[in-house]
């Protein structure tokens, strides 16, 4: 069960924005022991409400998408049993940030929600007090860039660009003594297999592959390359299409939801047509053709979402051009 939290209207609002929707939505328990206690608990009750994700577009850009500064900060807390020992504490929006103390890591939170789950991305600056994030309902991350400390099936382990994480615990940390500039991609969906297990996946170990024909190979003079990161009951593949042409659509049998690293490119599902460019994100919905047009390079990661919301009747790919 989501444990309660008791903080200020204007802390209720940035949380509610930087939450992924799948910690209210599966009433889901958060990773680790606790989740985290929020700044000012002094203030009266708050109920969360998880704004509900858009249904008109299926294309959601990062300009348009909130970005929420955020701090936390590790304590020592003595009082009742479940009260006592280290915990993490956290402020979300500029009102709350106040109430950070100095040595607090304060990093920028941006998720992007969709009906079938959440992409969040986490930027962490050595500046500003490094990496620090208790992990809640992400169910797998992506390390952008830099590198980080975190559990995986209790064990703490160290994970750099380019690594995958199942089912992360704990508390997300800077390495000892080595901290740096961290992007986190953060992805919140439903299980995709019954009890999942927690591992890692390494970079060097997704060896990339060029897909040559079939649904999403490349078109024209467009090479599509996967490295695809494997874990009970979903993935993350990170995508790199590359020279002018397009790909080979597709009608997805299951969600995916996707973040752009690169571009711009033009993605079309359906009816929709939309050009994307890095930092926006996007979910190619189950039942729906999908296809990208590539003027020159760019790149994206992508895991499955589960759809809440039966897919509508399976569309059939256009002849391929």
């Amino acid at each position: 069960m989501i444990r309660s939290f008791v903080f200020s209207a204007a802390v209720a609002a940035a949380v509610a924005a930087s939450i992924p929707a799948a910690a209210f939505a599966q009433n889901a328990p958060v990773a680790g022991a606790n989740a985290p206690p929020v700044a000012g608990a002094n203030a009266p009750p708050v109920a969360i409400v998880a704004p509900p994700p858009r249904l008109d577009t299926n294309v959601l850009f990062g300009k348009d998408t909130p970005v929420v500064p955020m701090a936390e900060w590790s304590v020592e807390q003595k009082g009742a049993a479940e009260q006592t020992g280290a915990r993490v504490l956290i402020a979300a929006g500029p009102a709350e940030l106040g109430r950070a103390p100095p040595e607090a890591s304060r990093y920028d939170s941006q998720t992007f929600r969709f009906p079938s789950g959440d992409i969040r991305v986490l930027t962490f600056r050595k500046a500003n007090g490094g990496v620090l994030h208790q992990v809640t309902s992400e169910k797998s991350i992506y390390v952008v860039k830099g590198s980080a400390l975190v559990d995986v099936a209790g064990v703490a382990t160290e994970i750099f660009a380019g690594d995958v994480v199942s089912l992360p615990g704990g508390v997300l940390r800077s390495r000892p003594g080595k901290s740096e500039d961290t992007t986190i991609l953060a992805f919140s969906v439903l299980d995709g297999a019954p009890n999942p297990r927690a591992m890692v996946i390494r970079g060097k170990d997704a060896k990339p592959a060029v897909i040559k024909a079939g649904a999403k190979a490349g078109l024209g003079n467009t090479t599509v390359t996967v490295q695809r990161y494997p874990f009970d009951g979903n993935s993350i593949r990170a995508a790199t299409l590359s020279g002018e042409g397009r790909t080979a659509p597709v009608v997805p049998t299951v969600d995916a939801l996707i973040y752009v690293l690169s571009g711009p490119m033009q993605i079309t599902i359906g009816d929709e047509v939309k050009t994307v460019s890095a930092g926006d994100a996007l979910r190619e919905p189950a039942g729906l053709s999908t296809h990208w047009d590539v003027p020159r390079k760019g790149s994206f990661i992508a895991t499955n979402g589960v759809p809440l919301v039966p897919p509508p009747p399976a569309a059939v790919a256009p002849a391929s051009r």
